[in-house]
């Protein structure tokens, strides 16, 4: 029992060939040998499981292929004259000796009581308590099999099959004997399948102080090897495991699947170069290929941070900095960082590079805030970071923002002003003074009196008064109130009253399920743009299809449906935003197209070897025309088609099952619409 003890920190709590399924059923998993095929077994109910243990199992082998061709009469060969059973508990003892993995077969099998996590009372809690142990049986038994092959074949969870021929492909069946309501699997295999196992990738080891992190690919790998083990060595020759037993991934959760495995080898000393090597264990106890070895040594941890000591300002966009660190640390670090933020709680941002350990000045010539707080940090070889506290540096300024440029703006037919302009660089920037005059002649006036954040502004101008133009300008203002010079003079036209002229459709056409309409300009000199919309006869609402803002007399419409019959409007825009008349400005067109319809958005063909038939799969088109019906033609390649089969427009899959082996079969699917459109026919080869 202390043997299991220890073992149960290793547990594999997901078992990739074994989950637990609503159907009791004998998951099957075999590999190719040199001169032999492997098979291991379980079943995955733990009821049935604890079950078949008593009934046993037997194998059936079923020759499939014979130099590469089909066996015309399969031959059946039983392997197991008497099911496979586990052998008697006195027998395991020599073996359970030297594997630890058997003594916890055994245990799980044999054993009176197994232990079970945290005490319960009261019969309701005995019946748990035996489901609980049952698991728990079931788990590490499982697990114990993944690591031990020769232990899951005296379990007689496990079979080695010598009686196999290089030529041949065998279909292997396992089954419960005499328990037809577990269902049995099958593994198609053969000696040709025998590939050398690969070895790990992504072999990758991280340093720190006294210890390396070591990774690998783990996602790759997790359904050729139940475990992994790590090799070290002082001299790059002599390697030994780092661990007694293998490695296993804990953290491998069905909801948070694992891509990475890890491993921390702790260090007697840093600085010292060890070789680290990997290689993955089958559940068949097969080694992989070792990967290629790599090399690290510890590093040892920071604990003394730099300290900003002084600065000089040169302007109000460049500043010097220096610092003070011990000259004797510098071997033990890579260097340096500087951090900077406007104020003292962050966040902080990294201005530098990583700066030589022998280093002790910067000068930072990036622009600088209104106040600044650097930070210095000291990185270590393992990229640990110590941040010193900040150092405060406020540049004095008498220089104002730059000029504001991009003023721009409108005004709608309610009055209403809308200006915007390009927002300035200046990281002091306080915002923006808007002035404002009625008259080319008169003085601006500030219209916020104060200064304005942001980059657009809403105003309102009387349409009452006699005015034909109202005057903009802007000046940006820093954290110091220095005032820029003020951005060119906007002048902006208040709105009239009047619509533009309408334009009018001057010629159309239908073709190819395409609609092009040309149309004539108004003449208002003050449009800015047009409206080109559609709907369908005898809806009431319009939707635009295109806004025109260029000069562009053309258009073509190709979201139309066929034989539907369709209106066009054209309206104007003028710089007050009133619209021009719909009354002479439209025209009805009907759309013809012969063109055929691509209806199927999904088409897929599986051949199932094992079961002699092609799987085809299909789905049309959302929200195209109703299909009624599919006309299936099919042939071999490089004949001519057939009619195959008629089918009801809300089937989706077929199976055919009028096959030969090694044919390249062609299908093509012809949907019949309610719409009488022609479809488009889809094509679909498989090899079979």
């Amino acid at each position: 029992m202390s043997k299991f003890k220890l073992l149960a920190l290793f547990v594999l709590l997901t078992c990739i060939a074994y989950s637990q399924t609503k159907d009791a059923t004998v998951m099957v998993n075999a590999r190719a040998q040199k001169d032999k095929i492997v098979l291991r077994w379980a079943v995955n109910s733990a009821i049935e499981w604890q079950k078949a243990n008593t009934k046993g199992f037997v194998i059936n082998r079923v020759t499939v292929l014979r130099d590469g061709k089909v066996v015309p009469k399969l031959e059946k060969v039983l392997l197991t004259p008497k099911p496979l059973r586990p052998e008697v508990l006195d027998s395991w003892m020599d073996l359970i000796q030297k594997d630890n993995y058997a003594a916890v077969i055994a245990q799980s099998i044999y054993g009176k009581s197994f232990d079970v996590t945290g005490a319960k009372e009261g019969e309701l809690s005995r019946i748990i308590n035996m489901a609980d142990e049952l698991d728990q049986r079931y788990t590490f038994a499982l697990y114990a099999a993944d690591m031990s092959f020769t232990a899951a074949v005296k379990a007689g969870w496990g079979f080695v099959d010598t009686t196999v021929k290089t030529n041949e492909v065998y279909a292997y069946q396992v089954a419960v004997f005499e328990t037809p309501k577990v269902k049995k699997s099958s593994y198609m295999i053969g000696l040709k399948d025998y590939s050398v196992l690969p070895a790990p990738t992504d072999f990758m080891a991280i340093p720190d102080d006294k210890k390396v992190l070591l990774s690998w690919d783990y996602e790759t790998f997790k359904r050729i090897y139940s475990s992994f083990m790590v090799e070290k060595s002082d001299d790059g020759i002599n390697f030994t495991p780092v661990s007694k037993i293998p490695l296993v991934n804990l953290n491998d959760k069905a909801d948070r699947p694992s891509k990475t495995m890890y491993y921390v080898d702790t260090l007697s000393v840093n600085d010292k170069i060890y070789h680290y090597r990997l290689f993955g264990i089958s559940s068949f106890g097969e080694k992989s290929e070792v990967s290629k070895p790599i090399t690290a040594k510890g590093v040892s941890s920071i604990s003394i941070p730099a300290r900003l000591m002084d600065y000089v300002i040169i302007n109000s966009n460049e500043v010097n900095l220096e610092w003070d660190y011990p000259k004797e640390s510098e071997d033990l670090i890579q260097g340096f960082e500087i951090n900077l933020a406007d104020n003292d709680r962050g966040p902080y941002k990294v201005i530098s590079k990583i700066i030589p350990p022998s280093e002790r000045k910067l000068n930072y010539k990036e622009g600088l805030y209104p106040s600044n707080y650097f930070t210095i940090a000291v990185i270590g070889k393992n990229n640990q970071r110590l941040t010193s506290q900040s150092m405060l540096v406020q540049p004095i300024d008498s220089i104002p923002p730059s000029k504001p440029i991009g003023l721009e703006g409108v005004i709608d037919s309610l009055g209403i002003v809308r200006l915007k302009w390009k927002p300035n660089q200046e990281k002091d920037l306080r915002g923006y003074r808007i002035l404002k005059a009625n008259n080319a002649d008169e003085e601006f006036v500030d219209i916020y009196h104060q200064s304005y954040v942001g980059n657009d502004y809403k105003d309102s101008v009387s349409l009452k008064m006699t005015n034909s133009k109202v005057y903009y300008k802007i000046a940006a203002e820093d954290m110091r109130f220095n005032v820029s010079d003020p951005s060119d003079v906007l002048v902006l036209d208040k709105p009239d009253k009047i619509p533009p002229a309408a334009p009018i459709f001057k010629d159309y056409d239908s073709k190819d399920g395409k609609v092009t309409l040309k149309w004539i300009r108004s003449y208002s000199e003050d449009v800015t743009g047009y409206s080109l919309r559609r709907r369908e006869k005898g809806q009431e609402k319009w939707l635009e299809i295109k806004s025109i803002n260029d000069t562009i007399q053309e258009f073509t419409d190709d979201r139309v449906q066929n034989k539907k019959v369709y209106q066009y409007a054209i309206v104007a825009r003028d710089k007050s935003n009133l619209w021009s008349s719909l009354e002479h400005s439209t025209v009805t067109v009907t759309v013809l197209d012969f063109t055929p319809v691509k209806t199927i958005s999904f088409l897929q063909g599986i051949a199932d070897r094992e079961n002699k038939k092609i799987i085809l799969s299909w789905d049309y088109i959302k929200n195209k025309d109703k299909v009624l019906g599919m006309s299936i033609y099919k042939n071999v390649k490089g004949t001519p088609p057939t009619l195959w089969r008629e089918l009801n427009g809300d089937v989706f899959t077929l199976e055919d099952k009028s096959l030969k082996i090694n044919m390249e079969y062609e299908y093509h699917l012809i949907p019949n619409l309610e719409s009488n459109n022609p479809a488009k026919e889809e094509v679909l080869t498989v090899v079979y």
